[in-house]
């Protein structure tokens, strides 16, 4: 892999912080098949690439492949997103093309598109990589998607809930993993600036209108971080240290934790 026009302090920022992240929440092991989820966008090609650094250097054996979903847009030029990683010498996969007809036909009054999409391409990938023998499913979701989404379910749906970086899919076959859980955007925006990747926009329609929420939480915690600038980490590092008896929530998981404490 060509990895010449990276710089040296980046690529390691980038592989310590995703190397970390793969000891803490023991995201990859010994002979897993990862599939890695390649929407074009910054943060999944910020993904691929650095999993294919520590590939290089790792104790273990995995291996990696990529899989794009065609969007069936036709602003959605997957072809270049193949003939780079056919250079880099990464098996692609492209699946789906139907996408946008089913997000169109299946939405409702109230429905976010792009969650609706986005379970749809989750759909697409998990049964493509139960039937290729994909263990894992690698998802570019960075530290800042953490935790905006911690933010946007707490202000508009009352419940305090994230995403983690290892769980067991809905299939219940699947593993999702998000090795970017410690990587801030700003770095992926850097990675792939640095690389030279082609950054592929989804097309839809849907989109500005979806992302009016998550972009108001972005100015917010950009305001906060003037005051507070670790404000991101902060939260993130909350997300592992909840203390359930000073909550609302289940009485049960209340009195383990006050087993634990005491």
């Amino acid at each position: 892999m060509n990895v010449s026009a990276i710089e040296n302090s980046l690529s390691k920022k980038i592989t310590k912080s995703v190397g970390r992240a793969i000891g803490d929440f023991d995201l990859i092991n010994h002979g897993d098949r990862i599939l890695v989820a390649l929407s074009g966008g910054k943060d999944s090609w910020s993904l691929l690439y650095a999993l294919l650094m520590l590939q290089g250097r790792a104790p273990i054996q995995y291996e990696i492949s990529a899989v794009t979903v065609d969007l069936g847009t036709p602003e959605f030029n997957h072809e270049v997103i193949s003939q780079r990683l056919a250079r880099e010498g990464v098996t692609h996969h492209v699946i789906g093309g139907s996408v946008k007809h089913l997000v169109d036909e299946k939405l409702t009054r109230g429905t976010n598109p792009c969650s609706l999409c986005s379970r749809f391409r989750r759909g697409f990938i998990y049964t493509f990589a139960r039937l290729h023998g994909c263990n894992k499913i690698a998802l570019g979701h960075h530290r800042d998607d953490f935790v905006e989404t911690l933010m946007l379910n707490l202000f508009f749906n009352g419940s305090i809930k994230g995403m983690s970086p290892k769980l067991l899919a809905d299939d219940m076959v699947n593993t999702v993993i998000r090795p970017l859980v410690y990587v801030s955007e700003s770095l992926t925006t850097h990675l792939a600036r640095k690389l030279e990747v082609p950054l592929i926009d989804c097309g839809c329609h849907h989109e500005r209108m979806a992302r009016s929420r998550r972009q108001w939480v972005k100015g917010l915690l950009t305001a906060i971080e003037k005051d507070v600038p670790d404000v991101k980490s902060n939260i993130l590092a909350g997300m592992q240290r909840i203390h359930y008896r000073h909550l609302l929530g289940d009485k049960k998981r209340q009195a383990i934790d006050m087993t634990a404490s005491s």
